[in-house]
């Protein structure tokens, strides 16, 4: 057998398995021309968290969202004066959101701004109460601290998302003087682990 030809079948066969890879991952991934293309432009649209269908793609564990209805926020874990530890809340991450309400004016107990440096609009809370305030926003948000924070520069105000959560802040404070001692709203009252509330 001629070395010409050995060479000659074997580029041939390279040739076809490489085209053959390449038309099989164009109609696989719908970048050919069609159908294809129409049906995962379709397929993309309807996995939006954010938009109104109602086939709409939501993250795992998320409760089902269904227009119009309205799903009460868990309710406040332990009491409403002591801290979380006091009150005997697990340490680990949690969406029910701890007081945000401040100590007394008399109350020897050690204040978040004491212990950690930039603290605003959680002044006078206790210290141990603070990382229970901030696992809250990180589960309610669905998100990781890195996101409102640099990090280990937590006291920047460097990310926009952390001016937004004071903003979040005085919102739930300003809605839960409104609404009373009836009932309260929390971070996951609106955000159901998404950085976004559905709208």
């Amino acid at each position: 057998m001629n070395r010409e030809y050995l060479s000659y079948g074997i580029i041939g066969i390279v040739v076809g398995l490489v085209l053959g890879f390449i038309v099989a991952n164009q109609i696989s991934t719908g970048t050919g021309t069609g159908a294809p293309q129409a049906a995962a432009s379709n397929e993309n649209k309807q996995t939006s968290v954010n938009s109104s269908n109602s086939g709409t793609a939501l993250p795992p564990n998320h409760p089902p969202i269904d227009s119009g209805q309205t799903i009460p926020a868990p309710p406040l874990s332990g009491s409403e004066g002591a801290s979380g530890a006091e009150a005997g809340a697990p340490a680990g991450p949690s969406a029910e959101l701890p007081s945000l309400d401040p100590l007394p004016a008399g109350s020897k107990e050690e204040r978040a701004e004491q212990k950690y440096k930039n603290i605003q609009l959680l002044r006078g809370i206790p210290s141990d109460r603070l990382m229970k305030v901030m696992f809250a926003f990180k589960t309610s948000l669905g998100v990781d601290c890195t996101y409102c924070h640099i990090k280990d520069q937590f006291e920047k105000d460097d990310k926009t998302q952390k001016q937004t959560a004071r903003k979040m802040i005085q919102l739930v404070r300003d809605t839960n003087a409104k609404l009373g001692t009836a009932t309260r709203v929390t971070c996951f009252t609106c955000h159901r682990g998404q950085t976004r509330p559905a709208s």
